[in-house]
C-alpha cells in the first residue's frame, strides 16, 4: 500500500476495532457499471495470530476460511464494503466454530456494527425505512429486516417484572387496514407488547408478551383502556385483579364524535339549518377557551338558534365538566347529573353515547381514585398516527410492530456489540 492507502488502513483499523488479531491489508476503489464509485477495504488475520472460539473464547489454530463481505458506514460519500476470509476456529472442546469478527453485531450480519448503529439512530429519530433506506443505498427488505433482528435481540433482553400500571388502545396498521392493540407501561412510559387484532382474547396475548420478559399480570393493579366491550371483557379475563380505568381521552371523544354527527344530520335536514351550520364544525369541536374571537360570537350567536347542535355542544362541556371535580365523589354525581339530562333530551346521537358511558360508569369514575395520568397514552396514540402518516400505512403487521418498538419502547440497545468510533 502507498502512503494514502496505509493512512487510510490506520483509520479503518481503529474505527473497527480490530485489536491485534486482524489488520487492514488493503484498500482500493471501484467503479462497477451499476452505480458510484465504491471505497473497499481488505482485512486478513495477522500472521502467527491464534483465533478465538466464539462458544468458549479459548485461543486456538484456524482450519478454513470462507470468503464473506459486510456493508460498513459510507466513507466520505463513498458506499464502504469490508472484504474477509472469515476462517473456522478449530476448538478442542467444541469443534470448528466460525470465528465471532470485531465489527460484527451477529454471526451471518450483513453490516458492520457501526452502519446498524447509524440505521437504528435514523430509524429512532423519525425516518422513514423508504427514506432510510434511499439515504444510505440499500433495499427497504433489508434494512427493515435488520431493524427487526436489532428490536427482537433488544427485547429479549428487556425486564418488565416492575410494571404494575398499563394503559391498552388499539389502531389500525392503515386506514380501513386490520387492527393492533397495544400495551403500554404507564409509570416507564414505554411499550411493553403488542398484538394483532383488538378482539377479547387480545389482553390475554398482550400479558403473555408482558409476562415472556419477566412481567407478572397477577401484579398489575390498574388497567387503563378505552370503552370498547371487548377490552372491558378481556381485562377481566386476563387481569381479575386490576381495577380498570377508560381513559380519559376516550371518553371525551365518544360525545364529541356524536355533536359531529349531530351536526352533520341537522345540517342536511334543511337549507337554513345548513346555511346557519355551513363552515362551523370546530367552532363546537373545540373548548370554549380555544376558540377563537370570531369563534366565540359564532358559537353565542347560533345559542339562540334552537339548534340541537347547540344542545349537544352544551351536553360535551357537561361530559367534560366532570373532569374538573376534586374528588370521586363529587365526580359521581356530576357525572350521574349529566347523563340524566342526555337521556331525557331530544338529540339521540348524544343518548346513545351516554348509554356507552353509563355502562362504564365505574371505570370511568376510577379515574378519580387512582389519577391515572393519560398524558403519555395521548402521545403515544399521537406518536403512532404520525409513524401511519409518514409512512402511509404498513405493508404488515410485523413492520408497524417494529417502529413501534423503535420509537416507543424505550429498549436498551446498548448491549449490542460496539465499535471504536472514529470520525468520517
Amino acid at each position: 500500500m502507498d502512503a494514502q492507502a496505509g493512512m487510510l488502513a490506520r483509520l479503518f483499523e481503529h474505527s473497527m476495532g480490530l485489536g491485534e488479531e486482524w489488520r487492514v491489508d488493503d484498500v482500493w476503489f471501484e467503479s462497477p457499471e451499476s452505480g458510484d464509485e465504491e471505497l473497499h477495504i481488505r482485512v486478513g488475520r495477522v500472521p502467527g495470530r491464534a483465533v478465538r472460539c466464539p462458544e468458549c473464547g479459548a485461543r486456538c489454530g484456524a482450519c478454513d476460511a470462507r470468503e464473506r463481505t459486510w456493508r460498513h458506514l459510507d466513507i466520505w460519500q463513498f458506499r464502504t464494503v469490508v472484504h474477509c476470509r472469515v476462517p473456522r476456529a478449530d476448538c478442542p472442546e467444541h469443534g470448528p466454530r466460525t470465528v465471532r469478527m470485531p465489527w460484527e453485531v451477529r454471526p451471518n450480519s450483513h453490516f458492520t456494527a457501526l452502519f446498524e448503529a447509524q440505521v437504528l439512530v435514523m430509524a429512532m429519530s423519525g425516518a422513514t425505512v423508504t427514506g432510510i433506506a434511499r439515504r444510505v443505498r440499500e433495499s427497504d427488505s433489508r434494512i427493515w429486516a435488520m431493524l427487526g433482528r436489532a428490536v427482537a435481540e433488544a427485547r429479549a433482553g428487556a425486564d418488565y417484572s416492575g410494571v404494575t400500571r398499563v394503559g391498552i388502545d388499539d389502531t389500525a396498521r392503515a386506514r380501513g387496514q386490520r387492527y393492533i392493540s397495544v400495551m403500554a407501561d404507564v409509570d416507564g412510559r414505554r411499550v411493553v407488547a403488542v398484538t394483532e387484532g383488538r378482539d377479547r382474547g387480545a389482553p390475554g396475548r398482550l400479558c403473555d408478551q408482558l409476562e415472556e420478559r419477566g412481567g407478572d399480570r397477577s401484579a398489575i393493579s390498574e388497567v387503563t383502556r378505552d370503552m370498547a366491550s371487548s377490552y372491558s371483557l378481556g381485562c377481566a379475563d386476563a387481569m381479575p385483579g386490576a381495577a380498570q380505568t377508560v381513559d380519559r381521552f376516550h371518553v371525551m371523544q365518544l360525545p364529541a364524535r356524536a355533536l359531529d354527527r349531530t351536526r352533520n344530520a341537522e345540517a342536511k335536514s334543511c337549507e337554513e339549518k345548513r346555511r346557519l351550520l355551513r363552515g362551523t364544525k370546530y367552532v363546537w369541536l373545540k373548548r370554549p377557551e380555544n376558540l377563537t374571537g370570531r369563534q366565540a360570537e359564532t358559537r353565542a350567536s347560533l345559542a339562540s338558534e334552537h339548534l340541537l347542535t347547540a344542545r349537544a355542544c352544551a351536553m360535551v362541556e357537561a361530559v367534560r365538566a366532570v373532569y374538573s371535580c376534586a374528588t370521586r365523589e363529587e365526580a359521581a354525581a356530576e357525572l350521574d347529573r349529566a347523563i340524566s339530562w342526555i337521556m331525557h333530551s331530544n338529540v339521540p346521537l348524544m343518548k346513545t353515547a351516554a348509554r356507552t358511558i353509563r355502562g362504564e360508569r365505574e371505570g370511568v369514575l376510577n379515574w378519580f381514585s387512582a389519577r391515572s395520568s393519560n398524558g403519555f397514552l395521548e402521545g403515544m396514540n399521537s406518536i403512532i398516527q404520525s409513524l401511519k402518516r409518514a409512512s402511509r400505512g404498513f405493508r404488515n403487521v410485523g413492520y408497524f410492530t417494529t417502529m413501534i418498538f423503535l420509537r416507543l419502547g424505550r429498549l436498551d440497545f446498548s448491549a449490542r456489540p460496539a465499535s471504536a468510533c472514529a470520525t468520517h
